[in-house]
């Protein structure tokens, strides 16, 4: 007994594909870079402050500042234990801290803002 497929692609309208297909999509638009200022502004940032954030969620295993301290660029600021290993998080430049907003035990998640500092 000689079988039949389950389908005649013959029998298929004109739109279905028929064949193998490549799928070209054109290329973005070319973009100018980012203005670091113009973002700043946007997010809300204040002329010469910053803060860190955790990069990953994680565990406050030491803080080794408190508001009004000074610390100089790659100082470490904060000490963050994520999947056991320990990460000093630094001062990115020279600056006094403004907030700090963890203590050593809290927990975190990743984004989290832990200090905040002004020049």
């Amino acid at each position: 007994m000689k079988r039949r497929p389950a389908f005649d692609a013959a029998a298929l309208p004109d739109q279905v594909w028929r064949g193998a297909f490549r799928l070209n999509l054109p290329s973005p638009a070319a973009q100018p870079p980012p203005d670091v200022d113009a973002a700043a502004h946007a997010h809300g940032a204040r002329a010469g402050s910053s803060t860190i954030t955790a990069p990953m969620p994680g565990t406050v295993i030491k803080v080794n500042v408190h508001e009004g301290s000074t610390v100089e660029a790659g100082d470490p600021l904060v000490v963050l234990e994520a999947m056991k290993m320990e990460t000093p998080l630094l001062a990115p430049h020279d600056a006094t801290v403004r907030n700090v907003h963890v203590e050593e035990g809290d927990r975190v998640a990743g984004g989290a803002v832990l200090v905040e500092l002004d020049d």
